[in-house]
């Protein structure tokens, strides 16, 4: 199996042009056109937004949490992201199938408003501004992952700090997908 691990929530595989690593490329507002499918049994991933082509995105495979208050304590899987100001993280790790290496991507942070989730929610207070770190291709976090123990940063270091607001999509070149054997 192939790993990269990077912290935010959708893969979409898209060639990026003349674009410097982790910039940000576009900020837009969610069409309800592009949240809602119709449901199907034949579409088993029929709650993904619209806007995703099928077979062009990844999504998280392993979430976990760490916290710079306990720095030592282990979260394990978990199947929610919590953030909190200089303390709580999350870790988001995609699993990028071999036939997309040397690949373009980019990253999209899909954030709905809480009327199109049908099935989870979510609560936000504060400022609402995120930073996103890619790790090291081939460090992936487990279930003994700790703030102390945490994969290695990547080659790029940190995004720029972002504000998210419901309702919108953000768009970053994310580099090419370097994969490695696990």
């Amino acid at each position: 199996m192939k790993i990269f691990t990077i912290l935010p929530f959708s893969f979409a595989l898209l060639p990026i042009v003349l674009s410097s690593p982790f910039e940000l490329l576009s900020k837009r507002p969610i069409a309800s056109h592009e949240w809602a499918r119709s449901p199907s049994p034949n579409q088993p991933r029929s709650n993904c937004p619209a806007l995703l082509t099928t077979g062009e995105f990844e999504f998280p495979h392993y979430i976990t949490q760490i916290s710079a208050s306990h720095p030592d304590t282990a979260y394990g899987p978990q199947y929610n992201s919590v953030f909190t100001p200089n303390d709580i993280s999350t870790i988001f790790s995609f699993d990028i199938p071999a036939s997309r290496a040397d690949a373009n991507c980019t990253l999209e942070f899909i954030f709905p408003t809480q009327e199109d989730l049908a099935t989870t929610g979510y609560s936000l207070s504060g400022g609402g501004t995120f930073v996103f770190e890619g790790y090291a291709p081939g460090s992936c976090p487990g279930p003994e992952t700790t703030f102390n123990n945490q994969p290695d940063s990547g080659p790029f270091g940190a995004f720029p700090a972002v504000h998210m607001e419901p309702g919108h999509v953000k768009l970053w070149n994310a580099i090419w997908v370097v994969v490695t054997t696990m």
